[in-house]
């Protein structure tokens, strides 16, 4: 989500290459993502405009929010502060523009967390009371998405924390008194590999050890990169769905 917005602010990457000498590109403030660059000038302006985001919030009492409620006060401001060119593509300000909601589970491990760091320490500093991003509402709030539905379907483009993340709603809603709570539905793209022992390689099969996947229900996984598997599959659904557009969205309102 931070590199989205960075893009939404008017910010690049580029195209460069895995064997470049990191030493010269630390010099240079070159960030290198395997053969993606980014400007750390650039990156260090748009966390400084996040932190004064974050300044504006906790000044009006929005002690503690989910990280739901901040992702979509990034969209708003995105709103405000881009030209339709350089956000009709943000993921952020699609999201807020359509109302679907954007859990970070691991806000803190990110840019944006450190903006967010740089905020509360200034205002701990001060004397003020920070902003606090409250990862347990996160829970609460991505539960009653859960809780509302007859049934859930899971989508995972990769792995790492998100993906259990989206598992564990399940998990959460039986130890509520919730039988057979498991997601009905799934499909995954990952490259990784289940005998690692690490949750973005593991499958679906496993899942429904721990409830978070109903035995009977219907699930199958794509061992592909996902930049190839994705548009394949996107395009496939909107060819043989053309009512999807006009289909009823489920819209859980929720209080900040």
């Amino acid at each position: 989500m931070y590199h989205d917005l960075v893009e939404a602010l008017g910010g690049h990457h580029y195209l460069g290459s895995p064997d470049a000498d990191d030493r010269i590109l630390q010099e240079e403030d070159i960030d290198r993502i395997y053969d993606t660059y980014a400007d750390e000038s650039k990156f260090r302006l748009i966390d400084n405009r996040v932190m004064r985001l974050a300044d504006e919030v906790a000044e009006k009492n929005m002690s503690a929010i989910s990280s739901r409620f901040f992702l979509r006060l990034l969209g708003e401001f995105i709103d405000r502060k881009s030209s339709l060119n350089e956000k009709e593509h943000s993921i952020i300000w699609n999201c807020w523009k359509n109302e679907t909601p954007i859990f970070v589970p691991a806000l803190s491990d990110s840019s944006l967390g450190l903006a967010l760091t740089q905020h509360y320490i200034k205002f701990v500093e001060d004397g003020k009371k920070p902003l606090i991003i409250d990862e347990i509402k996160d829970n609460y709030e991505i539960f009653q998405i859960k809780r509302a539905a007859s049934k859930t379907g899971v989508i995972y483009v990769g792995g790492g924390v998100p993906k259990n993340y989206i598992q564990q709603t399940a998990y959460l809603q039986d130890m509520f008194g919730v039988p057979d709570a498991g997601h009905d539905y799934g499909f995954q793209i990952t490259t990784d590999s289940p005998q690692w022992g690490g949750l973005s390689g593991c499958t679906f099969k496993e899942g429904i050890s721990w409830g978070k996947e109903k035995p009977r229900g219907e699930y199958t996984t794509c061992y592909c990169d996902s930049t190839i598997a994705l548009p394949l599959i996107v395009k496939a659904v909107l060819e043989r769905c053309p009512m999807l557009e006009k289909r009823e969205k489920l819209r859980l309102k929720f209080s900040s």
